[in-house]
């Protein structure tokens, strides 16, 4: 469309600019429109609109309030390529400030996203292991108490001999009961695990749960799972859209940030592994390693009775398989940051896909092609790989690794 020649033409020109104009947005929004409608051959699962109603409960009561943080977080997302990477001037936003607020968005939606039944498994089979610490706890106390405690008293809440021991044997059993509960947890986490798609044989269910890494790789899982549901609800609503390629680029954006939310969760892992679990390990591999060396000199000293050296050397072997297991434990960490890595760098090629059709929909965009081929990249993902680690040869191996998880999480 060439410029009018003359001043007089001015009006006519504006009127079929406005025209032209307005016929281009009409048919980008027709064309996307169409992207969305579903075709006669298009399958009914997968991503049909009813699978838009398979959130879980928790997500849907907080639809709104997930969607509004997706929604601020793309705000903040477009506002960061107009900022300096830096500012030494107080109170003025550049791209760190400003991405310290994406990532507390991104830890809200996640707040709602991990919500699930193997979430609520994992939940139980915590407060089990806490609530059976606290009896074993007050068993230990009532042993001691028993000590000076009399065999009678005339007054009522006195505890006796008697009256403890009771007390002793219902806690014992309470601990059986609450044990025998907790063992059953490994079956309920792997059924809840495999209806999101993860299937995991009881070694690894019991490396998932008595690991210090158990809570972040249960909750990435959960997340994951949530997410791909919420991204085909997304598709289902952009269907029903009609013309309004704003919703379309809505739309598109949130599903973007859905794919640095899973980046998010999965690189925070990698972050702990890397600057506090592995640290923790070495730091209690560094201290076994010196009271072994003082054991073993001391065993061989004359200075000590035999019984004496013979507890040197007892210790010294103790605090061996404590390094061997530790040894282990960080074998496990790195497995598991090695398949977090791999899905990261999987995510991200589909992030950078979803972040160019995103500002390719500030003219129009093939959302639904997106998240098809999105979806495709969800279902081969292996968000969860979990190792082929025997850890647990022997019952003192496992008290052991026991005993350095409790370390790790205090």
């Amino acid at each position: 469309m060439s410029a009018p020649a003359s001043a007089a033409s001015w009006s006519e020109y504006w009127a079929a600019t406005k025209n032209y104009a307005s016929g281009k947005w009409n048919d980008a929004a027709v064309y996307v429109s169409g992207l969305f409608a579903k075709k006669d051959g298009d399958s009914q699962t997968g991503t049909s609109s009813q699978s838009g109603d398979n959130l879980p409960k928790a997500v849907a009561e907080n639809w709104g309030k997930l969607t509004n943080t997706l929604s601020d977080t793309l705000t903040l997302r477009d506002k960061q390529e107009t900022l300096p990477k830096s500012s030494w001037l107080p109170f003025r936003e550049d791209q760190k400030s400003n991405g310290q607020k994406i990532n507390a968005l991104l830890d809200q939606a996640v707040s709602i996203l991990v919500n699930g039944d193997a979430a609520e498994v994992r939940k139980n089979a915590g407060g089990l292991k806490n609530r059976i610490a606290k009896q074993r706890a007050e068993l230990d106390e009532l042993r001691n108490r028993r000590i000076t405690a009399p065999e009678n008293s005339r007054i009522p809440w006195k505890q006796t001999k008697a009256k403890i021991d009771d007390r002793m044997a219902g806690l014992q059993e309470e601990i059986a009961d609450n044990e025998e509960a907790l063992n059953a947890i490994n079956s309920k986490l792997a059924d809840a695990l495999k209806e999101i798609g993860l299937e995991l044989d009881a070694s690894q269910t019991d490396i998932l749960l008595n690991s210090v890494t158990g809570d972040d790789l249960m909750n990435n899982a959960v997340v994951f799972s949530n997410v791909k549901i919420v991204v085909e609800k997304l598709e289902d609503l952009a269907q029903n859209d009609t013309n309004t390629l704003e919703t379309t680029k809505r739309y598109t954006g949130m599903y973007l940030v859905l794919n640095d939310l899973l980046l998010h969760t999965q690189e925070d892992l990698v972050r702990k592994i890397d600057e506090e679990y592995k640290p923790q390990l070495k730091a209690i591999m560094t201290e076994a390693e010196a009271i072994r060396k003082d054991a073993i000199t001391k065993s061989n000293q004359n200075a000590y009775t035999k019984d004496q050296r013979r507890g040197f050397a007892a210790n010294a072997q103790s605090n061996a398989l404590t390094i061997q297991v530790a040894n282990l434990y960080i074998d496990l960490l790195d497995t598991q940051k090695s398949g977090t890595l791999e899905s990261i760098k999987s995510l991200k090629l589909n992030r950078d896909l979803a972040e160019n059709t995103y500002k390719t929909v500030r003219s129009s965009a093939e959302l639904r092609g997106l998240i098809r081929t999105g979806l495709k990249v969800f279902d081969t993902l292996e968000t969860l790989k979990m190792p082929e680690l025997k850890i647990f040869e022997s019952g003192t191996m496992r008290l052991e690794f026991e005993e350095i998880n409790r370390r790790l999480k205090q």
